[in-house]
């Protein structure tokens, strides 16, 4: 008699996780099988390589002009090459973000995860989240490369050339790029049946967002850091948006049914 009514106190007591909490277990796991990724290490380990060899042959000659105007010319490529060498790194996050779920749907993984209370939203998110969290570490490895290697060939000063507000922008820009392309993606790989398609999409997607940047470096020339700032705040916002979004249309039992 006694076990049987611990044994309801026990059920009576259970409670769901919280959504962020099953968010977080979702994007834990995601970062584990993206950090063993070796193909990612090589690529940002390249990309490393790249960056080194663009501040010679490019910022070096820039410097060499020490006029006012020169040297402003100089501060504003040295603010785009933080724009370029914090967003190669993160490269490799959407092609990850494309197998989030395709590549789960493949390997058979998929279905023991929508079977769980776990909503839409917090599936989505999680998975996107693991994909971001480790490209942004791969982007702060290379924004902290890049500024060492500034100061070790050409002096600490220089730094100082770097516009402050543009420069701060930049780097606010970053994660919400990422955080956009890798949401983009994501969505593609939930929608696809094969991982390979996905990955199709996702050249795509890096073409876009390559040509968007472009789009708002010129807006920031034409219009001000005004612009710019409202574009960067944008982009946050309909990434946001475009996961939330997602997740409400985000049909999971016709993928149930398909496996």
């Amino acid at each position: 008699m006694n076990t049987e009514t611990q044994s309801n106190t026990t059920r009576a007591t259970y409670k769901k996780a919280s959504d962020p909490y099953i968010t977080w277990l979702i994007a834990k796991r995601q970062m584990l099988e993206a950090i063993r990724d070796k193909s990612t290490l090589m690529m940002s380990g390249m990309f490393l390589i790249v960056q080194t060899v663009l501040v010679l042959i490019s910022i070096g000659p820039a410097l060499q002009d020490h006029t006012a105007v020169g040297l402003q010319r100089a501060g504003f490529l040295m603010a785009f090459y933080l724009l370029f060498v914090g967003l190669m790194p993160a490269t490799p996050a959407i092609g990850i973000a494309s197998g989030v779920f395709a590549g789960d749907k493949e390997r058979g993984c998929l279905t023991p995860l929508l079977v769980t209370p776990a909503s839409n939203t917090a599936i989505m998110a999680g998975k996107v989240l693991g994909a971001v969290l480790p490209a942004l570490a791969y982007a702060v490895i290379g924004i902290l490369v890049y500024f060492a290697e500034i100061v070790l060939l050409y002096g600490l000063d220089k730094l100082a050339l770097l516009p402050v507000g543009l420069s701060l922008l930049i780097v606010l820009l970053i994660p919400g790029i990422v955080l956009f392309g890798t949401a983009l993606a994501s969505v593609i790989s939930s929608r696809v049946r094969t991982f390979q398609a996905a990955q199709n999409f996702s050249s795509l997607i890096l073409v876009v967002l390559w040509i968007g940047l472009f789009g708002l470096l010129f807006l920031q020339t034409m219009l001000g850091l005004w612009a710019f700032a409202i574009a960067v705040l944008g982009v946050y916002l309909v990434a946001i948006l475009f996961i939330v979004l997602s997740a409400i249309t985000w049909r999971r039992e016709e993928v149930m049914a398909r496996q």
